[in-house]
């Protein structure tokens, strides 16, 4: 008897940890932070929501000055890849052509959904393109984790009559450049590696300097 009383009690032990682990993990809530960094092709702008190591969204814009731009989203499903969607413009034998592509995967990250449409024409995926695209896309994750780590955050805004006027306010703050005293010139949109303190900004390096450019917000190309 006592045995078996010690046996149910381990038994109960074991479900009550394991209960509380995974109600721990439910109310754990997401984070969301936008972050950016200069690669080789250009900046990327990305908007991340996860938990940690879980993605759940994540939302990127790049701007290539030999590719054109493209927008991309992906979701997950329980850390698993559910579904991405990129559009934008590819160069093909010298002339950029609008793509869009979109795949969907089950639990078990094999594809049942795909749609890849370059100009006018409906192509086919490869098995081992879709297996690519799904390895970016964790990498992905992952690389813009490591960016909000190292706090890569970004401010835009427009120069008006010499003042800078961030996207989120409408007030012009006072700009301090670290590296790049040079670039902080000009008319029109302007968005920057930096952080702003009060009412202050400061530059760590310029991302995109345009004269006609709105405010960028998060794509939104997959559907609930």
């Amino acid at each position: 008897m006592t045995r078996l009383t010690l046996s149910l009690a381990v038994v109960f032990l074991l479900t009550g940890c394991a209960a509380s682990d995974m109600a721990e993990n439910a109310v754990i809530t997401p984070k969301t932070v936008t972050v950016a960094q200069m690669a080789t092709d250009g900046p990327h702008f990305y908007w991340y929501t996860f938990r940690p190591d879980q993605p759940i969204t994540l939302s990127e814009r790049v701007f290539t000055p030999n590719q054109g731009q493209y927008q991309a989203n992906y979701r997950w499903r329980s850390g698993q890849l559910f579904e991405l969607y990129q559009q934008g413009q590819q160069r093909i034998d010298g002339s950029l052509i609008p793509f869009q592509l979109q795949l969907r995967f089950d639990s078990h990250g094999l594809a049942v959904f795909q749609r890849y449409q370059q100009g006018q024409n409906i192509l086919p995926l490869s098995n081992e393109k879709i297996d690519k695209l799904r390895q970016q896309a964790q990498a992905l994750a992952a690389t813009v984790e490591q960016l909000s780590d190292r706090q890569q955050t970004w401010v835009q805004g427009h120069w008006q009559q010499q003042q800078f006027i961030p996207c989120q306010q409408q007030q012009p703050i006072e700009v301090v450049a670290q590296a790049s005293a040079e670039k902080l010139s000009g008319q029109g949109y302007m968005a920057v590696s930096g952080q702003l303190r009060q009412q202050q900004l400061v530059v760590d390096d310029v991302l995109l300097q345009r004269q006609q450019q709105q405010c960028l917000v998060a794509p939104n190309l997959l559907k609930d």
